[in-house]
């Protein structure tokens, strides 16, 4: 018999309703990350295998509305896959290949963060959300659509960054313009997020695992 289900998200826990010895830990930020250069940085990113599940179909619809309006701003994408499909809708888009930046895999993640001021996350579902935990923790402003799972439970949506109807890329481009034109919003959601993300330090994250072995042990 199995002591124990340990899931990421309060989501992913209510797909058991038949169990009552089910756990919701989430993923803890895996590395030490410093905070990002500020909220200047007209730069957008992105990170995530080049796939179906991230959605960047959906992000770069949404980037061909902003590009125009905010063209001191960059967007880039970094990840492992094949960029084809993506490549040829920058060009089928009309977007300006200079300032839509497909980059292979992340070697310095902090660094990446450090550079930026916006995280997206395009996604059609995830099984958590960390690259938005990281984001948060390294002091960015984050745009989320509002898919299953995870995001919601991350994202305060006003409060330390922005939750957007799964799918909607309209409502992405208002919403990730908002962030662009508003320095003084970032500035908040930064701070803001910087705080909430803490709750997923590795410590208070290990703490949650060694209560549960703790539990069970008394249990045995």
């Amino acid at each position: 018999a199995m002591d124990q289900l340990v899931v990421l998200t309060e989501k992913s826990k209510a797909a058991w309703p038949e169990l009552e010895n089910v756990s919701v830990i989430p993923d803890p930020i895996p590395v030490s990350l410093s905070l990002s250069n500020g909220v200047k940085k007209k730069r957008v990113i992105t990170i995530g295998r080049y796939a179906y599940q991230k959605g960047y179909d959906m992000l770069l619809q949404t980037w061909a509305e902003v590009e125009d309006k905010y063209v001191d701003w960059t967007l880039e994408i970094y990840g492992m896959g094949d960029q084809s499909l993506y490549r040829k809708m920058i060009d089928d888009l009309g977007i300006d290949s200079k300032r839509c930046l497909l980059s292979g895999p992340v070697d310095d993640v902090g660094q990446v963060y450090k550079d930026s001021s916006i995280v997206v996350l395009s996604s059609r579902f995830e099984g958590f959300g960390l690259v938005l935990v990281e984001a948060m923790a390294s002091g960015l402003s984050v745009v989320s659509f509002d898919c299953p799972a995870g995001p919601d439970e991350i994202i305060t949506d006003g409060y330390d960054g922005l939750l957007v109807p799964s799918g909607d890329v309209k409502a992405m481009a208002n919403k990730l313009m908002s962030l662009m034109a508003d320095e003084e919003l970032r500035n908040r959601f930064s701070k803001n997020a910087h705080q909430s993300a803490r709750r997923y330090d590795m410590d208070m994250i290990a703490g949650k695992w060694v209560d549960l072995f703790n539990k069970l042990m008394v249990k045995s």
